[in-house]
């Protein structure tokens, strides 16, 4: 790291970890294995089993004394905060990091530490786009968009993962263009098979799809291309995960001997195994909206696995990087199944893919670019370059 970069980073707020949210706790470790900053923890961490999203479906007194219990807690974390800061610090802020900017947004700036914070998903997105939690218009909506609208108007500067999505949170919360970096996700790479632990050379029969079922991974559309697919014996399907969406695509999928669901969270040894012996991975079919402004966490995995990969034309990429290398086609089901079909016969391009995808993963989106996206900006304001907007 040059010179001039920070010597620490103070980790404030009540952030979340476990396999649901790795990001923050993997770009700690990148951190922490950087010798020139000392990591210091100056707030707490929920729960490994914690997702926010089934907080949502409590009982309204369960979710509100949660909601009283984060509050309290980022209070506290904010005190411990401004009393362990000194010039020169900057304060990394996991995800839900609206509660902690949005007490620090009531303080003078000068009084306020520079706050890096993770932004690769707003509550306000989670809540109201990805899951429909009540009209998107209602008055907590607006409430919520309101208190991030100022929560991240204090952070000096917000991390997303995608160049598009670096535009959503500018049009939306009105955070200035310069501000927002898009950054590689943080995978903890011990995790992962090696890139030749697949069936490379079979014939490419095993279909695994990874992910919540939610509107913006398209699991329905997947699910109805695979019933379009159930006279094709060759085929063997997994499914890993659950969601809202997980009865209504469940009856696609009912009473089809090809697929195999394990059906709730998984922890990343679980989904490595099941990596490690596919032959084709499977991305986000959620069409327009979010699912065309990301990335997901499950292709990074696939990539760095060296896998070939069927998504939707429409994603987007971190700051810097090319098209990723993959077979993409419509978000229908009758798309879905036609590219299933064709990649699955042609082992050649299937090899080429898995190639690539390897490879793309080692120069894009390693820990070692995510450090030095890192790099670029802790050395200094105005130093980030440009293209990882």
């Amino acid at each position: 790291m040059a010179e001039e970069a920070i010597a620490r980073i103070l980790v404030a707020g009540v952030g979340l970890r476990g396999s649901g949210y790795p990001n923050a706790i993997n770009t700690l470790r990148m951190m922490h294995h950087t010798q020139q900053i000392d990591v210091i923890e100056c707030g707490s961490w929920l729960p490994e089993d914690t997702h926010l999203w089934k907080i949502t479906k409590d009982p309204p007194h369960r979710s509100f004394a949660f909601l009283v219990r984060l509050l309290s807690a980022n209070a506290f974390s904010a005190i411990r905060l401004l009393l362990e800061s000194r010039t020169g610090d900057v304060a990394y802020i996991p995800y839900p990091s609206i509660f902690l900017l949005w007490l620090l947004s009531w303080l003078p700036r000068r009084w306020r530490p520079q706050c890096v914070c993770d932004a690769y998903i707003t509550l306000w997105d989670s809540l109201f786009q990805d899951r429909g939690m009540g009209a998107a218009g209602g008055w907590l909506s607006r409430l919520l968009l309101r208190a991030e609208v100022r929560a991240l108007g204090a952070a000096t500067h917000v991390i997303v993962d995608t160049q598009a999505n670096a535009r959503h949170i500018h049009r939306l919360f009105g955070v200035p263009l310069e501000r927002i970096h898009a950054f590689p996700l943080a995978l903890d790479e011990a995790l992962l098979p090696g890139r030749d632990s697949g069936r490379r050379g079979g014939h490419g029969n095993r279909v695994v799809f990874i992910g919540t079922f939610v509107p913006l991974q398209g699991t329905t559309t997947i699910a109805q291309a695979i019933d379009k697919l159930r006279g094709q014996d060759s085929l063997e399907f997994t499914l890993i995960g659950d969601g809202q969406q997980a009865d209504e695509a469940s009856r696609w999928l009912r009473d089809n001997p090809a697929v195999s669901w394990l059906r709730g969270w998984q922890p990343a040894d679980v989904i490595a195994a099941h990596l490690a012996g596919a032959d084709i991975c499977l991305g986000a079919f959620g069409g327009d909206g979010k699912a065309a402004r990301v990335l997901p966490f499950k292709l990074y995995m696939a990539m760095a696995a060296g896998k070939a990969i069927i998504t939707q034309h429409a994603y987007s990429t971190p700051g810097g990087c090319p098209p990723i290398p993959a077979m993409t086609c419509d978000a229908t089901p009758d798309a879905l199944a036609e590219a299933i079909t064709l990649l699955a016969r042609d082992p050649e391009r299937r090899i080429r893919l898995e190639r690539q995808s390897r490879d793309y993963f080692e120069r894009y989106l390693s820990t070692t670019a995510l450090a030095a996206h890192w790099e670029r900006l802790l050395a200094g304001p105005g130093r980030q370059s440009g293209d990882s907007r």
